[in-house]
């Protein structure tokens, strides 16, 4: 065929046929809509009422995906949406305390980020598979997830300087204090550029990285340090006006603070710490784990001490309930 046997009509066609759609602009702007506020409000919300919710959204985006027909750039903000909500997905199955859920959602987020060229979705889906791990006591595994985050995530963006710190953490919860320090120091210069405080599921601010330290001292035996960090921590949280308020972190910092307690051989304020801990509006599965470990913990330290079994017994039935 030559140039002059050819039909402009055909080359429109083509044209054409490329913007096909049958979705709707202001339905997929909608979308991105619901995912800022489900990230926004998710501290304010118990896990089981923000479940349906989201895995709504999440099948929706799916039907558009496979039933409805889209430009290619349609496909990859749907990709990116879908890529988002199995992120918040994740990070509710690990509230809720799904192992398996946490794994599967974090793989779709993966995989939904390669699809929409987006890898700081697949970034975020690390960052939850590694706080996972840790709580799980499985601190290899946080490390990895956390240093394959880093790999994707765009340079000073929001996932990579959590993921800093995640990597920090993970490090110390290894025991290898000198990697600690080194990987401290470059969650420590973004910590120096960020807000005292943020909102949302995806945000990060100077706090988040200095709880961190309290629970990275901890586990590295520097109790006094680990105080130190969490009563920082704690003093902002509780400061917070209502829109940045983070009861599953102030309840983490806080039992962060019991185990510096214990540590040093103060029971009794470990306990008191502790029971703040227990009354967060947001008792999710890793506030759990962690006052079961410090139940343990004051167990071995302090076997005799009839004001450490109370405590267990309380904890044993609040757990239960």
């Amino acid at each position: 065929m030559t140039p002059g046997a050819a039909s402009a009509d055909t080359a429109r066609a083509y044209t054409h046929h490329a913007t096909l759609t049958q979705l709707d602009p202001a339905g997929l702007t909608e979308l991105g809509e619901t995912i800022d506020r489900l990230g926004s409000t998710y501290s304010t919300k118990p896990p089981s009422e923000l479940w349906p919710t989201a895995a709504r959204h999440r099948h929706h985006v799916f039907t558009l995906q496979h039933g409805r027909r889209h430009t290619l750039s349609e496909a990859r903000e749907l990709a990116h949406h879908a890529g988002m909500l199995s992120v918040i997905l994740a990070w509710i199955a690990h509230d809720l305390g799904e192992n398996d859920l946490v794994h599967a959602y974090c793989d779709d987020a993966w995989t939904q980020s390669e699809q929409a060229g987006h890898p700081e979705v697949g970034a975020w889906a690390e960052d939850v598979r590694s706080t996972h791990a840790l709580y799980a006591n499985r601190p290899l595994d946080a490390l990895l997830a956390a240093t394959r985050g880093m790999a994707v995530a765009p340079r000073k963006g929001n996932a990579a300087v959590r993921l800093s710190a995640q990597i920090a953490r993970a490090h110390a919860r290894l025991g290898q204090a000198d990697d600690f320090e080194h990987a401290a120091v470059r969650a420590h210069n973004y910590q120096q550029q960020l807000p005292l405080h943020g909102a949302g599921l995806f945000a990060v601010d100077a706090v988040r990285i200095t709880s961190y330290d309290a629970s990275s001292y901890v586990w590295l035996g520097h109790a006094d340090r680990a105080r130190a960090a969490a009563e920082e921590a704690i003093g902002h949280y509780r400061s917070f006006p209502a829109p940045f308020r983070a009861p599953t972190r102030l309840a983490i910092a806080q039992l962060d603070l019991a185990l510096a307690h214990s540590a040093l051989g103060e029971p009794d304020a470990s306990i008191a710490t502790a029971r703040e801990a227990l009354d967060s509006s947001r008792l999710v599965d890793s506030i759990r784990g962690r006052a079961q470990q410090l139940d343990r913990t004051l167990r071995c330290h302090y076997p005799q001490d009839p004001a450490v079994a109370e405590f267990g017994e309380e904890l044993h039935v609040r757990l239960a309930a």
